[in-house]
């Protein structure tokens, strides 16, 4: 699938996310919600903070800024907040991806 002339691969939940990290070596960036069924956001990023791959990722949360922690800038690129506009979110992937 491909979304404003970005490929794009799509996890259903945070697990899903770590499978689909393994298995996709063409990834340039994870666009991650901390809040997901079964496996959350915080999984993941554990899991890349741990990894080989350390791709870049950019939150995407409707948690209230005061309560979202610091993340490692050398992982977490952007936080954008819940509801945002979509070219503005276009804008932070294209240099992650090209």
């Amino acid at each position: 699938m491909t979304l404003h002339g970005i490929p794009v691969v799509i996890a259903a939940d945070g697990g899903a996310a770590i499978e689909l990290i393994g298995s996709h070596n063409d990834l340039g960036c994870i666009i991650l919600d901390l809040m997901m069924p079964n496996v959350g956001g915080r999984a993941v990023l554990a899991h890349v903070s741990t990894s080989e791959r350390r791709l870049p990722i950019i939150i995407c949360t409707a948690v209230v800024p005061r309560y979202i922690p610091e993340f490692d800038p050398g992982i977490v690129r952007a936080v954008v907040q819940k509801p945002f506009d979509v070219e503005k979110l276009v804008d932070l992937v294209l240099p992650l991806v090209s």
